[in-house]
């Protein structure tokens, strides 16, 4: 970090800085089958060190056992966000087949690439709560790792559950709260954790205070993080990602009795530092060098009902959710504004009639954008309300001991009003899925599932105005709205197997995921800029957002997890292709194939675990569109990381966790990206929990 990002006056340290990570069970990776290993504060060493435990899924807007859920669904616990030491939320999904992270190393700017769909077109929540910030080139993923205990990704169309926006997929993220600092019986606990990134010499620090006071749990949990610019493979530093960030959870959860409860959630993130106007570009000329100062307050409640009888199992979320960006350019001052604020609810109850679970609900959600851009010849966002509200239903019909038939839709209405240039658009949605499920042994579940999903226009694709860039003055490109937009809309058809085998040689185990989909998407929502022409008449060209043809996305993926006494060996493989169905040519954005493999050992059934990921990725040479870059090609490429965590018995509650990233110093970069990612990183970090 420069001399100018030091001497800002950084938000003063206070209740920020006391913070929590999840429980840090025992450091072995558990992907889209979890395992953990029982690591209560009081877990002796000999319990099992593969010791199954259920993973429950709330992506799907219901409480699920994993096993149960007849989507492709991946579950990133926290004993493997912890081996791995991310620097985002994208990050954490990075060995995850046809899952690749957008944006460059600069992780205030990464967001989720889910079967070449990306940005908007992928949902994300955090704790239920919906994001939906999207402004420029800003970034759009604000939650730090360190609040993270798991995240769930729905791959596919989701829009019969979510409504708008899952046309890849969900990334549902969740925090951490007290239960998973408490020990059994415990009315009071914390940590202490201190972590070191040797590459951009980073330092975390994130502490933390949990309490119970008779049925109400409490708890308090920040971070700070201080970083400069990341180095990559060949040594450069990367210009503009230096940051400072901290940021905080306050969680209070009261079980009024044994069928009600009440949580009550305040988030607050503030980063600070001087990034490029596109943080996914090199720092130039054409891509200045701004001080960005944002900050995301969330306020959520969360009531629970559950009567313990078949008809009345509730959930409702009331939500308000905040994000606000002041920036300034370097070089002339020039102030610029953003701000967007969300309110919305959810009500979701699953009712058993019989053998049938019926899961049903409405929500909606109001956003509130407002934009400024300073100086002479800027874009001039839309003083913007939208508005949408959908109702849904799901049931899930036993046919048989071995069938099973899901049937859900959903109904969507969406009105946009943009104040500054009194004009309005409005349009709705249907969105069904279907989804015959197949049990024919213990070991084999069959899925083949048909989903239909949309993305309604933002208030910035339909009503931007103003300049978008100049070439020189006088002669600048415009925006041009439009406010008969379409909304992007998904069919997919896949087919899932989920294997999972016990006892093969021996005291072993071996599970299986595999899915193949075929996805069609009409009318993408794309940004097209005009090129200017000298001759015969000057015209700098024009910026909009048009409906394109039909695409067609299809791929398969593979992912195994074997476990033998103290040994796991999990591999994943991953291939999508898109091509636009009227031309045949390649879309952008189409990840590289790519093939992982982690294996792990522990010594022992808790003090040592070692392991090592292996991540290759094909040459990217599917690049014949039109509006690619020039038809280039991306080289392929091989990463090793390694990791190890050590919990002393000799030192109860403390545990140190290393991680190195890209052992090879690689100076590499993913498919369609501009920049290459970060070199070799060196993590530790130490944790003491009390």
């Amino acid at each position: 970090m420069n001399d100018r990002q030091k001497q800002k006056n950084f938000f003063s340290v206070g209740w920020y800085q006391l913070g929590l990570v999840p429980t840090l069970l025992l450091s072995y990776p558990a992907a889209t089958f979890a395992v953990d290993v029982n690591d209560s504060a009081d877990s002796s060493v000999e319990a099992s060190a593969f010791e199954v435990a259920p993973v429950v899924v709330s992506a799907t807007r219901v409480e699920q056992d994993i096993d149960d859920v007849a989507r492709a669904v991946v579950v990133i616990e926290e004993d493997e966000i912890r081996t791995m030491q991310p620097q985002s939320v994208a990050e954490i999904l990075r060995y995850q087949p046809n899952i690749t992270v957008s944006g460059g190393p600069r992780p205030g700017n990464q967001s989720v690439n889910i079967r070449g769909l990306t940005g908007q077109k992928v949902l994300q929540t955090i704790d239920g709560v919906r994001q939906t910030f999207e402004s420029g080139h800003r970034p759009t993923y604000f939650l730090d790792p360190e609040l993270i205990r798991d995240v769930e990704v729905l791959k596919g169309p989701t829009s019969s559950l979510w409504g708008s926006g899952a046309l890849g997929g969900v990334v549902s993220q969740n925090t951490i709260s007290a239960r998973d600092l408490l020990k059994p019986g415990a009315n009071l606990g914390g940590l202490v954790k201190s972590g070191y990134n040797s590459n951009n010499h980073q330092q975390t620090t994130t502490t933390a205070l949990a309490g119970r006071v008779g049925n109400v749990d409490l708890l308090a949990s920040g971070y700070y993080r201080d970083a400069n610019d990341v180095e990559l493979g060949n040594g450069d530093a990367l210009a503009g990602s230096a940051t400072r960030d901290q940021g905080g959870l306050l969680k209070a959860e009261w079980q009024i009795d044994d069928q009600q409860s009440l949580a009550i959630n305040y988030r607050r993130a503030e980063v600070e530092g001087g990034v490029p106007s596109n943080g996914a570009a090199i720092l130039g000329s054409s891509n200045f060098l701004i001080d960005r100062d944002q900050r995301t307050t969330t306020w959520s409640m969360e009531y629970h009902l559950d009567t313990h009888s078949p008809l009345v199992n509730s959930r409702l979320l009331a939500y308000r959710n905040k994000v606000e960006m002041d920036e300034s350019r370097v070089s002339d001052g020039r102030y610029d504004s953003t701000e967007l604020v969300v309110r919305g609810i959810n009500l979701n109850n699953l009712s058993m009639i019989g053998d049938i679970a019926l899961l049903y609900g409405i929500d909606g959600y109001r956003e509130e954008f407002d934009a400024r851009r300073g100086g002479i010849d800027r874009p001039a966002p839309p003083d913007a309300e939208t508005d949408v509200w959908g109702a849904f239903v799901q049931a899930t019909v036993p046919l048989s001991e071995a069938w099973k038939l899901e049937l859900g839709v959903r109904y969507d209405r969406f009105e946009t009003e943009a104040k500054n240039l009194n004009a309005d658009s409005s349009d709705s949605d249907v969105s069904p899925s279907i989804a015959v499920i197949w049990e024919s042994s213990e070991w084999l579940k069959l899925t083949l599932r048909h989903d239909r999903a949309f993305r309604a226009p933002g208030a910035e694709a339909l009503y931007s105005t103003g300049t978008h860039f100049c070439m020189f003055p006088g002669f600048c490109n415009t925006f041009l709205p439009n406010p008969d937009l379409k909304p992007e809309q998904a069919a997919n058809t896949e087919l899932l197997a989920n294997m999972q085998f016990e006892n093969l040689f021996a005291d072993d185990s071996l599970r299986i995921n595999a899915a193949v989909f075929r996805n069609k998407v009409d009318d993408f929502i794309e940004q097209i800029v005009t090129d200017p022409t000298f001759f015969p008449v000057m015209d700098p060209g024009y910026t909009t957002w048009v409906n394109v043809d039909e695409a067609e996305i299809k791929g398969y993926e593979l992912s195994a997890d074997y476990r033998l006494d103290q040994w796991q060996l999990k591999l994943a493989y991953g291939q999508t292709r898109g091509e636009d169905d009227k031309t045949g040519d390649d879309l952008t954005n189409i990840p590289a194939d790519t093939f992982s493999a982690d294996l792990n050992y522990r010594f022992g059934a808790r003090p040592w675990l070692a392991g090592v990921r292996f991540t290759h990725a094909a040459r990217q040479d599917r690049t014949d569109y039109p509006q690619n870059t020039a038809g280039q090609e991306y080289s392929d490429y091989n990463i090793t990381d390694l990791y190890a965590s050590w919990q002393p018995e000799s030192l109860n509650g403390v545990k140190l966790d290393l991680t190195v990233n890209n052992v090879t110093d690689k100076h590499y970069r993913r498919a369609w990206e501009e920049l290459y990612e970060s070199g070799r990183e060196i993590i530790l970090t130490a944790t003491y929990r009390f």
